[in-house]
């Protein structure tokens, strides 16, 4: 199974709505890196539901904790991993969301901003796996999109989900006076 495969049985009835997030959502807005596995943003209030489709698609659970679940296929492919938000949170940004194409099965990745969020938040673990990738996730993106940290909008959006030390350090990355 690839990316098609998992938004197609998202999308079978009764059908359970996600964001793509992580690697391909960066893609969706413009830096294409690798990626290895597939990351979607889903309720939590469908956990089991999302826990007994996967495995009746043959994916097999290998780690979780209260706020993500990760599965793996018998055969090589891509992993899927589920990151479980409250229901605000996920009606807040599904209804921000943007609809992008992935090999011909279309999905929605959170808007630019609520992205940034989600990177500024893993960067504000130091969880050594992830800072390197997460870190040019968000200096490409907001070069790419052209942003303007210094506007009001973007500092509270970094102070409120990263840190002063985060903002202050991509201040210095991209050069912003």
């Amino acid at each position: 199974m690839d990316i098609t495969d998992f938004i197609r049985l998202a999308q079978q009835e009764p059908s359970m709505p996600f964001l793509i997030i992580g690697g391909y959502a960066v893609g969706a807005h413009g830096h294409t890196r690798a990626t290895f596995d597939v990351d979607f943003l889903v309720r939590s209030a469908n956990r089991e539901e999302w826990f007994a489709r996967l495995a009746a698609a043959g994916l097999k659970l290998f780690a979780q904790t209260k706020a993500f679940a990760q599965f793996s296929q018998a055969v090589a492919g891509d992993g899927l991993d589920l990151m479980f938000v409250d229901e605000a949170t996920f009606d807040r940004m599904w209804q921000a969301a943007v609809l992008r194409d992935f090999g011909g099965a279309q999905a929605r990745v959170p808007c630019l901003d609520h992205l940034l969020a989600l990177k500024l938040h893993a960067l504000k673990q130091s969880l050594a796996h992830r800072t390197a990738k997460d870190a040019e996730d968000v200096e490409i993106l907001v070069r790419r999109n052209g942003l303007n940290l210094r506007d009001s909008r973007y500092q509270e959006l970094f102070l409120k989900h990263g840190t002063r030390e985060l903002y202050d350090t991509f201040l210095r990355i991209l050069r912003h006076p």
